[in-house]
């Protein structure tokens, strides 16, 4: 397989993935393992690999997400999986927690995760456009995000776009 469609078959994957928004997240904590198939339902299909448990216990470890209450976990520290989960592939634990504290600056948790889940699928719908030469038009207004938040998004979303694409399938 060439290394053109591998990646335009990793695109197509990204591209049909269901990322979730804020609202999407689950209303109700969730246990360990309802966590790591919601997770993983969201990201096997995109290739972006497994989220076990131990995985898990060690972003509580390194204080990336906070420890679960009563051995479950709500919507900030889900969404912060997620987050996790996109950036692994390409950035070191404590570069992604510094990306997600500096997310939280001057804005709630749920505008931080929407901000990032729009501008990844955005980047993907971008990427698609560029790579395929069809016209798609992105009109997601992201009014609480700033300049600086924005391009720090958009090089994380972009680096793992990268490295997906010049690694070998």
């Amino acid at each position: 397989m060439t290394d053109n469609k591998a990646f335009s078959e990793y695109l197509a994957q990204l591209a049909q993935a269901n990322w979730p928004r804020w609202a999407d997240l689950p209303q109700f904590d969730l246990y360990m393992d309802q966590v790591l198939q919601f997770v993983n339902e969201l990201t096997a299909p995109t290739g972006m690999g497994e989220l076990t448990a131990t995985m898990v216990n060690n972003y509580v470890k390194k204080g990336v997400i906070s420890a679960p209450t009563k051995k479950k976990y709500g919507r900030t520290q889900i969404a912060n999986i997620i987050v996790i989960a996109i950036l692994k592939p390409v950035f070191a634990l404590d570069t992604i927690a510094d990306g997600i504290k500096y997310q939280l600056v001057n804005r709630t948790a749920n505008q931080a995760y929407d901000a990032f889940i729009l501008d990844f699928a955005g980047a993907i719908q971008q990427a698609n456009s560029d790579f395929t030469g069809e016209v798609v038009i992105n009109a997601v207004n992201k009014e609480d995000t700033t300049n600086i938040q924005n391009a720090m998004v958009q090089l994380a979303i972009n680096a793992v776009l990268q490295k997906k694409c010049w690694s070998k399938p």
